[in-house]
């Protein structure tokens, strides 16, 4: 795409400007995650429009190869040293730099309408967020708009850790920018370069926790673990290594800080990042196979933030990562490089700001994208109310059933929507009973559909959980597309860190004002070396690490999750209080609409005063790490709550051991080193009510989105698992059972037919034609009165 050239004040970039610039030399654009965003050409002296080239003139680029053209704001135009000027622009977003936010100060301000507000500072821009969470926002100094937004203390950025997208005067402030593309860049298909970087400096063996809040007094208090350290399970590390880490951000306004709530929150972060691997760095070259002849025109499209998985065998790289940054040569419109790597606050080189999300309710529900709610609406429709249908058991020629089916009329032959189910799979036909069968899940492990709504494939949310690399040094969120590894400052590196955060901060001073201090900088190093293209290419580099170590461009690859197996059956209580738990005391099933908005099974067990619920689950893998999660509700005081598994014989690792209530909040605890094949999972209440839901019980140390045990499905009116099949319908008090000892229908709970090996029992029975009863036959006559006729067949 040909460059275009616009006046300084303009704001409508959809002409054609004051002119193009044909005879570009290059034209690349740079854009980092919450960072640099910047377009450099080389353009000859002899070409066209070249008088146009001038500082504070916008140029129209195309970013990559999905967004729409962004304007950059030139700031910079070098002397030609060889006939060819270099011309430096900032996406027009920085001219945000400029415009000042006075001093101000709200205890609660919800993301959408201050950022609303901190934009509505230059008429021209307007904002978008997905964020609802309101927090407490102060600026203390006169700041800029773009120092409030990312890239100060105390900014939206480090208080809601989103993603920011600038889309010429729009600002987008996404809680996870990118898709799941599927995209694989792989040595032998599209992989042109690659460059891995590993650094093992954030990568720990234990983990020292404290809090400090402030009484009625104003006295503050730190609270440390009586153990002072908590072990961080499977790290790579032989020497021991410990994290300080400050939780006094996890705990809500008016929650009490104790030992117990910090060994939870402590143990709930170590599960939920994995600080005992390495963190790796990728960036790459590839050839854009959508340009490619005979390609689908959507494959292989990439942009800022989205999920990729690169694979180089003869190096040893297989991993699934962010995009954090991308290198795009405009004029042949596909990428020079894209990085991935791990996207890591500047609150963790800078000790006071560092902000934790332990204990955030992930509010995933609510953001379902569009298509995906609609496919559920679409689907529950269909489902729901359905009376209709026959059902048909096919036997073999001994009698015994093998196939079941259901049709959309009482006839194999005259069938045309067809269900049916045996020992090699479940599928649906639209032509009959001979198939195809379009949508199928087959006994190989395989899904076959023309089309699937879900959120694998096109939503941001899954309850699968996540993908591991075997050894759980890799993990990729299916929720949100990222992988998270979190690194960490040591005491050692916190120390240095802090004597240079003077030096630090004069640099975040460079950046928000890059044109003044930096730029006259780079200017002078040029003048002096006489290697102008080379040093302002270092410097950028430079500026960049700086910015991503400031400003958390390095990617966190966060809440991982892999399709995990839930090891808990009925783990929710949508089939009620089976005999899968052992209970005792009281203890209920709750579906109500609390329960609904605050779990993903939509059902919780309600355990009652000096109640338990226990289930033992076998068949553990010696020598794995189990992960236990689950979300829960205490709503009485004083009395101690838990929940707990026990392993190895008589070890304990409890998800949560408490007196003080809680809303409904996530709980995780990790199993190390499992030994013994057998686990027991224990819940108890002393008093009032404790709502347990969501367990999930999965192999690795990654928490997993909770998904019920495998062969087990269970809706309003369909319940399948290990014990069978049934079907109800409370609007007509009917229930249809099918297990391996029974095969029949209720109504009013009383069996109205039971099919029993080679009898059938009815209760009633209404033939409209003729009735064969061994070698007797009964045909009724044309009208009732006239009778019944009996005929005894040969």
């Amino acid at each position: 795409m040909i460059p275009v050239v616009f006046a300084p004040a303009e704001t409508d970039f959809s002409t054609y400007g004051l002119g193009s610039l044909p005879d570009c030399m290059n034209c690349e654009v740079t854009e980092e995650r919450n960072g640099q965003y910047e377009c450099y050409i080389r353009y000859p002296l002899s070409g066209r429009n070249f008088g146009l080239i001038q500082k504070e003139m916008i140029i129209r680029v195309k970013p990559n190869d999905t967004d729409d053209e962004q304007a950059f704001r030139v700031y910079r135009v070098t002397k030609p040293i060889d006939g060819v000027v270099r011309v430096y622009a900032q996406h027009i977003s920085y001219d945000l730099l400029t415009v000042p936010v006075m001093p101000f100060s709200v205890e609660s301000r919800s993301a959408s309408l201050l950022l609303s507000q901190l934009v509505g500072h230059d008429s021209r821009f307007t904002s978008w967020t997905d964020y609802d969470e309101a927090k407490p926002f102060t600026v203390t100094v006169p700041k800029s708009v773009r120092a409030c937004l990312g890239g100060s203390e105390g900014s939206m950025l480090s208080k809601w850790h989103g993603e920011y997208e600038w889309d010429n005067f729009l600002v987008k402030f996404h809680s996870s920018r990118g898709q799941k593309t599927g995209v694989v860049i792989e040595y032998g298909k599209n992989l042109t370069n690659i460059e891995q970087d590993e650094n093992n400096s954030a990568v720990y063996t234990d983990l020292l926790p404290y809090a400090v809040y402030t009484d009625d007094q104003q006295n503050s208090h730190v609270v440390t673990l009586p153990e002072e350290t908590l072990p961080i399970a499977e790290s790579e590390l032989v020497k021991p290594k410990t994290l300080i880490l400050d939780l006094s951000d996890a705990f809500g306004e008016n929650e009490e800080v104790t030992v117990d709530a910090l060994r939870a929150k402590a143990q709930q972060y170590i599960a939920a990042n994995p600080l005992g691997v390495t963190t790796p760095t990728v960036k790459i070259a590839f050839e854009p196979l959508w340009q490619a002849a005979g390609f689908p025109a959507v494959l292989e499209r990439l942009r800022l933030c989205d999920t990729v998985t690169v694979r180089y065998t003869q190096l040893g790289i297989d991993v699934t990562a962010k995009v954090v940054k991308t290198v795009y040569d405009a004029l042949r419109e596909k990428f020079i490089s894209i990085t991935l790597g791990s996207e890591q606050s500047s609150m963790v080189t800078a000790v006071s700001d560092i902000q934790k999300e332990i204990g955030k309710v992930q509010e995933s529900i609510g953001h379902f994208p569009k298509l995906l709610q609609t496919a559920i609406d679409h689907a529950t429709d269909l489902i729901t109310g359905q009376v209709g249908g026959f059902v048909v058991i096919n036997g073999n020629e001994n009698g015994q059933p093998y196939e079941l089916l259901i049709l959309d009329t009482p006839d194999i032959n005259s069938a045309v929507n067809v269900w049916r189910w045996n020992s090699g799979g479940l599928g649906f036909s639209a032509n009959g009973y001979n198939g195809p069968y379009t949508t199928a899940i087959t006994a190989d492990g395989k899904i076959v559909a023309d089309f699937i709504t879900s959120g694998t494939l096109v939503a941001n949310i899954i309850r699968a959980g996540v993908i591991a690399s075997q050894d759980n040094s890799s993990w990729w969120d299916l929720e949100t597309g990222e992988v998270y590894l979190k690194s960490y400052a040591t005491t050692a590196d916190i120390e240095t860190l802090t004597q240079k955060n003077a030096e630090f901060q004069a640099s975040v001073d460079g950046l928000t004002s890059y044109v003044s201090a930096i730029t006259t900088q780079v200017e002078n190093v040029y003048d002096e070396l006489g290697n102008e293209s080379q040093r302002v290419t270092a410097a950028e580099q430079k500026i960049s690490q700086l910015q991503q170590t400031v400003d958390g461009i390095t990617m966190n690859f966060q809440d991982q999750f892999v399709g995990g197996i839930n090891h808990i059956l009925n783990s929710c209580g949508l089939n009620g209080l089976t005999d899968d738990w052992v209970r005792s005391g009281t203890v209920t099933v709750d579906a109500s609409t609390d329960v609904q908005n605050n779990t993903t099974s939509d059902s919780a067990f309600v355990i009652g005063e000096s109640s338990t619920l226990k289930q033992t689950i076998h068949g553990a893998v010696p020598g794995s790490s189990y992960v236990l999660s689950l979300r829960a509700k205490k709503d009485t005081a004083d009395y101690q709550s838990y929940v707990r598994v026990q392993y190895n014989g008589n070890k304990y690792a409890y998800a949560f051991n408490l007196k003080t209530t809680f809303g409904w909040t996530e709980y995780s605890v990790v199993i190390p080193d499992v030994q013994d094949s057998t686990l027991i999972v224990y819940c108890y209440n002393r008093s009032g009510k404790l709502y347990v839901s969501d367990l999930m019980l999965a192999e690795g140390t990654a928490v997993h989105k909770w998904t019920p045990a495998p062969n087990e499905i269970y809706t309003a009116e369909v319940k399948i698992d290990r014990r069978g099949i049934e079907v109800s319908n409370d609007a007509s008090s009917q229930r249809t059972v099918i297990t391996n000892t029974e095969f029949a229908g209720y109504y009013n709970e009383e069996v109205i037919f039971t099919l029993n090996k080679d009898e059938t029992q009815t209760k009633k029975t209404t033939v409209d034609g003729e009735l064969t009863v061994g070698k007797t036959k009964f045909v009724p006559m044309a009208t009732a009165s006239q009778g019944l006729n009996i005929v005894i067949l040969d």
